[in-house]
């Protein structure tokens, strides 16, 4: 049986996630290349590499903990939450990947190989931003309002 990580590794992947999309967005946006010229580095290169393979693996880190955390109680309910959000997020995923490529099969032009690996990817993490989003809300929002 597939194990959780423990309840604290919500905090952790609160503060991971972020940060490594904050990283990764400096990186893209050219601000890294900027501070090695003003820093006068030699060779940028490798800070930019860091600085996007860091980023990444904070933020993928960060979505795994946030996803796979146990709750403070972890009871029947919360793991029917978590299989219907997974549910949802499974047909949500389906649903964009369905629609992509019929989008993609209409246009004169299709992708070429790097948009569709950009479409895949984004179709994977709004699967599991779905489903982070999805089981807060059904724990924290819905049940709240249903115990008031």
């Amino acid at each position: 049986m597939f194990k959780l990580l423990p309840h604290y590794f919500k905090k952790i992947g609160l503060i991971l996630a972020p940060t490594g999309l904050t990283l990764w967005i400096i990186m893209q946006k050219g601000l890294v290349l900027k501070f090695s010229e003003f820093i006068q580095l030699q060779n940028p290169r490798p800070l930019n590499i860091t600085v996007a393979v860091l980023g990444m693996l904070f933020f993928l880190f960060g979505i795994y903990a946030l996803a796979f955390s146990k709750e403070k109680i972890e009871d029947e309910m919360i793991k029917n939450i978590r299989l219907e959000s997974f549910r949802s997020a499974a047909l949500m995923q389906i649903v964009l990947i369905t629609l992509g490529v019929l989008y993609f099969g209409m246009m004169e032009q299709p992708p070429k190989d790097a948009g569709m690996m950009l479409f895949f990817i984004t179709a994977i993490l709004i699967f599991w931003l779905f489903y982070i989003i999805r089981f807060n809300y059904m724990l924290h929002v819905r049940i709240y309002k249903y115990e008031k």
